[in-house]
């Protein structure tokens, strides 16, 4: 890893935070600055990044969970190669299992415990979005409260065959539910699709509470399979 690059990361400087350095190191892998085929070790990237070996270590396993990078023989991992139509065909068959757990979900009726999770989720990104903390701390939240949306409603939707299937392909590239990929030199750009994406939520929150199961499922695979599009759409400029 060149230390050049990585000192150019945009508040890494004092970072200590173990989710903003997956967050760091996840985009640094997204957009070529760490290449396929490149050597990232603990001890590398606590150098690089000021940080103890503790989060480092942590920020590595994140990665590897999400098939970002793979481990090596001996110490170390390097960094995956991966095709953006893989990922695209991933994230359809993804957006199949989520509507599908949408669905069932609105069939069978929130408990009033997941429906005020869900509530309070939303919420939470909402507040993150508008609020008056630093840029990083709010995309923490953020994803905090979009893996515990997308995870509740798969996972707790009455048919445990449904994240079973997902667990299957969990490990390709962005494949994690929840996962969350901000591009801070386009911070404004990007705070708009994430409103974006809450409203999406709301909305898909409503079609639950309301038992319309079709709504639910149309509206949860939209947006599962738009994740790159507007991603690419946002950035464009």
């Amino acid at each position: 890893m060149d230390t050049k690059i990585i000192r150019q990361v945009p508040g890494m400087e004092n970072a200590q935070s173990d989710k903003r350095l997956v967050t760091v190191l996840h985009s640094m892998i997204m957009d070529g600055r760490l290449k396929p085929g490149e050597k990232i070790s603990e001890v590398g990237v606590a150098n690089m990044f000021d940080v103890s070996r503790t989060p480092a270590r942590l920020a590595l396993r994140a990665l590897e969970v999400e098939g970002l990078i793979k481990k090596r023989e001996g110490r170390g991992f390097t960094v995956q190669e991966f095709n953006l139509g893989d990922i695209k065909r991933a994230y359809e068959v993804r957006g199949v299992l989520e509507g599908l757990g949408a669905s069932t979900l609105a069939k069978s009726g929130m408990s009033d415990e997941i429906n005020a999770l869900l509530l309070n989720v939303i919420e939470e990104m909402d507040n993150a979005l508008t609020g008056d903390m630093s840029l990083n701390a709010r995309i923490e939240r953020y994803q905090d409260g979009n893996i515990t949306f997308h995870e509740t409603i798969m996972r707790q939707c009455g048919n445990p065959y449904v994240s079973f299937a997902f667990d299957r392909m969990e490990t390709l590239p962005m494949i994690k539910l929840g996962s969350v990929v901000f591009k801070e030199e386009n911070a404004e750009q990007e705070l708009m699709r994430l409103r974006f994406g809450n409203m999406q939520h709301r909305l898909i929150h409503d079609a639950i509470s309301k038992r319309d199961s079709q709504r639910a499922e149309a509206m949860m695979r939209e947006h599962a399979n738009q994740t790159l599009v507007y991603t690419e759409l946002f950035n464009e400029t």
